[in-house]
């Protein structure tokens, strides 16, 4: 039984998206994300204030994985909008994600898969304070 579960989460995790509950979120490349950030997505960061600070996707809104909330995301942006959520390895990101579909929230949710290090790594814009 443990080996069925086992391929059914590898398979998940080899599509393009990834379901939990009735609703899914989409990892993305470095590329796709670049694509998605241009056409004007909500830019949604997880991860620390300090790391925040120090370097960032230009655009993007700081909302710590442990504070990220649907009531959060809607008071800020308004309810269902689209966002793209990023951390900085592509782990806590899919956490977040999969907070907010526990909560209903009903907007597309992207997520950088490879997160800071990979969007650094392919030479993306990048800013700090």
């Amino acid at each position: 039984m443990r080996l069925i579960y086992i391929l059914i989460f590898l398979f998940a995790i080899s599509s393009n998206s990834i379901i939990f509950s009735n609703q899914m979120f989409t990892p993305l490349s470095i590329e796709e994300s670049k694509i998605k950030m241009d056409e004007g997505l909500i830019i949604i960061d997880v991860r620390k204030q300090k790391e925040h600070d120090s370097l960032r996707i230009p655009g993007s809104h700081l909302i710590n994985v442990k504070e990220i909330s649907k009531e959060i995301l809607e008071s800020k942006f308004g309810e269902n909008k689209d966002i793209l959520i990023h951390c900085t390895a592509g782990v806590m990101s899919k956490v977040a994600a999969k907070k907010l579909i526990d909560q209903g929230y009903k907007g597309k949710i992207f997520e950088i898969n490879e997160g800071m290090i990979g969007w650094v790594k392919s030479g993306m814009p990048t800013e700090t304070n």
